[in-house]
């Protein structure tokens, strides 16, 4: 684990924040492409991208603060820690409403746009989790797997879930980049998206050490489930498969 990425001076470089830098520096450049490529003003672009790092990590951190409430009311000041303390789903949803609000601002299609951002999100959010890995933070239960990695202060070695993450967020990318250009509907290559998305967090979920709240689920099983459903039923209700070329 490498949690000070280096060190510049007496500045210091988080691998975490780093990481995130770097997802949301990559998000940019697919996004610009996309919208180049859809024939929307790409100068949109910067509104967007800003839009979506203040909306996530403020989403983010309110999600691991409400989880948290208990400890943070006793440490207040680790409100303000930037290594670690973000809630994935917490960030997706401060990012989505906020690009939102730009969204409808400039008057772009909502279902174009959120077929843009879904390429941005899976790719963006597998060298997040690169972050996560050298932070050793999100890690997962023991195991004996010749796979497990041993994390620092932590007895046994233990399912690399952020490694997990970052495998089915880059195939995720892979089939939805390759899907965009075959499929006209608006709208549906986010839902594959969230489909996708929503299967592959419920399955390492079960692998990570997680907080159990409801019917044996963690809170990111519990939203996947809700996600996956809804993804489900438009999906088949606009009848995905008739839109291929």
């Amino acid at each position: 684990m490498r949690p000070v990425l280096f060190k510049i001076g007496s500045i210091t470089i988080y691998s975490y924040g780093f990481s995130l830098a770097v997802a949301f520096i990559a998000g940019f450049f697919i996004c610009a492409y996309e919208l180049q490529r859809k024939k929307i003003d790409v100068n949109v672009v910067y509104d967007l991208v800003i839009a979506a790092i203040i909306g996530g990590i403020i989403g983010a951190k309110l999600f691991y603060i409400f989880a948290r409430l208990d400890f943070f009311i006793e440490f207040p000041r680790q409100v303000f820690s930037i290594r670690e303390g973000l809630v994935l789903y917490g960030g997706v949803a401060g990012g989505a409403l906020a690009v939102c609000l730009i969204v409808l601002r400039k008057k772009i299609s909502l279902p174009k746009m959120a077929d843009i951002a879904a390429p941005c999100l899976a790719f963006g959010i597998a060298i997040g989790r690169v972050g996560c890995f050298l932070n050793g933070c999100c890690y997962g239960k023991p195991s004996s797997l010749f796979w497990a990695i041993e994390f620092p202060e932590l007895s046994h070695t233990r399912h690399p879930t952020q490694i997990y993450h970052i495998l089915f967020n880059l195939v995720i990318f892979g089939i939805i980049w390759k899907l965009r250009r075959k499929i006209d509907k608006d709208g549906m290559i986010f839902w594959i998206y969230l489909l996708l998305y929503s299967m592959g967090r419920f399955s390492v979920e079960f692998f990570r050490v997680s907080v159990i709240v409801l019917w044996g689920l963690t809170a990111a099983q519990l939203i996947s489930i809700g996600l996956f459903l809804v993804s489900l039923i438009v999906l088949s209700r606009n009848y995905l498969f008739r839109n291929f070329h």
